[in-house]
C-alpha cells in the first residue's frame, strides 16, 4: 500500500465519526508525508448539538422528536435537503463545519502548526471558504479523491488554491 492509500483509509475511518446527514467526509493533515498533525470530519463545532436551530418564534427544527441526537435514524433526511436546497446551499441551517475547517481548528487548539503540511481529504477540491482557511493555514498541498471543484459558480476553491500557489493533486492510488 502506498502513502496515499494510506492516508485515504485513514480519511475514510475519521469521516466515519460524522454525524451529518448529507455526507461523511474526513481530513488528516500531515507535515513531511510522515506525521500527523489533526484530523476533522465534518460535523459541529463541540458541545454543539447537529441539525437543530431555532427560528426567531423559537420553534426548535430539528430530529429533536427522533429519539435524540445520538440516535440518528436512518430514514432521516438532512433538514437542508428536506427544505429543498442543494449540496452547498442554505448553510445557514446547518451546524456544521466542513472537515479542513475542523481538523485546521483543531490543530489550532492543540497548538500543533499547519504551516508546509499537506491536507488529504476523501473528496474533491474542497469550497472557496474552506480554502481560504487552508492557504491561511499554511496547507501547502491539497490531495482529493478527483480534481472535481466543490464550488458549481463564482469563484471556485481550485481558483483561489491556484492563485495562492498550494498544489493540488489527485491520489495516486496503486492497484
Amino acid at each position: 500500500m502506498n502513502r496515499d492509500q494510506y492516508w485515504l483509509n485513514l480519511c475514510k475511518a475519521i469521516a466515519s465519526n460524522s454525524k451529518c446527514l448529507s455526507r461523511k467526509l474526513g481530513a488528516v493533515i500531515v507535515k513531511d508525508n510522515s506525521f500527523i498533525i489533526s484530523t476533522g470530519y465534518n460535523g459541529p463545532p463541540a458541545k454543539c448539538k447537529h441539525c437543530e436551530w431555532r427560528d426567531d418564534k423559537g420553534a426548535i427544527y430539528g430530529d429533536h422528536k427522533l429519539g435524540g441526537w445520538n440516535d440518528v435514524k436512518p430514514n432521516y433526511i438532512c433538514p437542508r435537503k428536506r427544505m429543498g436546497f442543494q449540496s452547498g446551499e442554505g448553510l445557514e441551517f446547518c451546524f456544521a463545519a466542513h472537515a479542513e475547517r475542523n481538523a485546521i481548528s483543531i490543530a489550532a487548539k492543540l497548538g500543533h502548526s499547519t504551516d508546509n503540511c499537506s491536507m488529504y481529504l476523501d473528496w474533491i477540491i474542497p469550497c472557496f471558504e474552506c480554502c481560504k482557511s487552508l492557504i491561511n493555514a499554511g496547507i501547502k498541498e491539497v490531495i482529493v479523491v478527483n480534481l472535481e471543484n466543490y464550488d458549481k459558480k463564482g469563484i471556485t476553491g481550485r481558483q483561489l488554491l491556484e492563485q495562492a500557489g498550494v498544489r493540488i493533486r489527485a491520489y495516486e492510488i496503486n492497484s
